[in-house]
C-alpha cells in the first residue's frame, strides 16, 4: 500500500470517528426538542427533496431502513415530520416537515451561520474543479463504503 493511500485511509478513519461524536451530541435547533445531528439532517434531506420516498430517502441519507425507520418514528412522535401516501401507490410513503420541522431545519443553518462562518468561507478558496473533485471523491469514497457493506 503506497503512502498517500495510508494517509488517505487514516484522514478517512479520523473523519468518521469525529462524525460520530458529533453525532453522540444532541442540541436543539431553536424548536424545543433536542436532537442528534442524525435527525436533523434528516429533516434536510426531507425539506430538500420531498419527492423521494422513504426508501430512497433512507439511501440518500446513508441510513440502514432499521435505522431510518426508528429515527423518522421519533421525528413524528416529536410532532417535527408526517408521512403521507402517493395517491397511485399507497404503499409508498414519503415525508414532510411540519412547522414545527421547519422550524428546526431553519435553526439548523443559523446554528451552522454562527458556528461555521470561517469553514464556509475556506470552502469558497478551493477552485470550481477542485470543488468537483473533492465532491467526486466523497462521492467515490461512499460507494466504496456501501460496497463494503454488502
Amino acid at each position: 500500500m503506497d503512502n498517500f493511500i495510508k494517509q488517505m485511509d487514516e484522514a478517512m478513519v479520523q473523519l468518521c470517528n469525529y462524525s460520530d461524536i458529533v453525532d453522540e451530541k444532541r442540541r436543539d435547533y431553536g424548536c424545543g426538542i433536542v436532537m442528534s445531528a442524525r435527525e436533523v439532517h434528516l429533516l434536510e434531506a426531507v425539506h430538500n427533496h420531498p419527492d423521494l420516498n422513504a426508501s430512497e430517502l433512507a439511501e440518500k441519507v446513508g441510513l440502514r431502513k432499521g435505522t431510518f425507520s426508528k429515527m423518522t418514528h421519533r421525528l413524528e412522535t416529536s410532532g417535527l415530520l408526517t408521512s403521507y401516501h402517493n395517491e397511485n401507490n399507497r404503499k409508498v410513503v414519503f415525508y414532510r416537515l411540519t412547522e414545527l420541522g421547519e422550524r428546526a431545519y431553519e435553526g439548523h443553518y443559523q446554528f451552522h451561520e454562527r458556528t461555521s462562518p470561517m469553514t464556509y468561507e475556506y470552502f469558497h478558496y478551493y477552485t470550481e474543479d477542485e470543488q468537483r473533485a473533492i465532491l467526486e471523491f466523497i462521492e467515490h469514497y461512499t460507494n466504496y463504503l456501501k460496497e463494503y457493506l454488502k
